[in-house]
């Protein structure tokens, strides 16, 4: 039988570990860029295998949300999905800006899960909970 030291550190050990290693991932594209200008649509499903795939958000610093603009942004019509570290809401607005000869529907949309409609994950700190008691029933210390 392991002793509650024993379980404690491995459990820190875990936590420090999912903490450092483990990130938000997040369709990351832009319908205004020339290259691929069709793989960032306002309406792409998870099932329709689109080419892109999540990416590991680790390099935005904290980055704990996924975030779908689409509408009007940045001088153009589209759509446009990042990682970002804060919760920008989620809401329409519409926008006219000049020379404009109608008013244009923009919306954000926040999500804080895997590929932004992903099933629920284990948290970081679940997982360590459970790698730890997983760990201690197979190591008998």
């Amino acid at each position: 039988m392991c002793s509650i030291k024993t379980v404690l550190q491995i459990l820190l050990i875990c936590v420090a570990l999912s903490g450092t290693t483990l990130a938000i991932n997040c369709y990351v594209c832009d319908a205004s860029d020339t290259k691929t200008p069709f793989q960032c649509g306002e309406w792409f499903e998870r099932f329709d295998d689109p080419d892109i795939q999540p990416q590991n958000c680790s390099n935005v610093h904290e980055a704990k949300y996924c975030i779908k603009h689409i509408g009007r942004y940045e001088g153009g019509i589209g759509a446009k999905r990042f990682c970002s570290s804060k919760d920008l809401g989620n809401y329409c607005d519409y926008v006219k800006n000049k020379g404009d000869r109608m008013d244009y529907r923009s919306c954000i949309f926040t999500c804080d899960t895997d590929g932004c409609n992903a099933a629920g994950s284990l948290r970081p700190w679940l997982a360590g909970v459970v790698g730890t008691l997983l760990l201690a029933s197979f190591w008998r210390c």
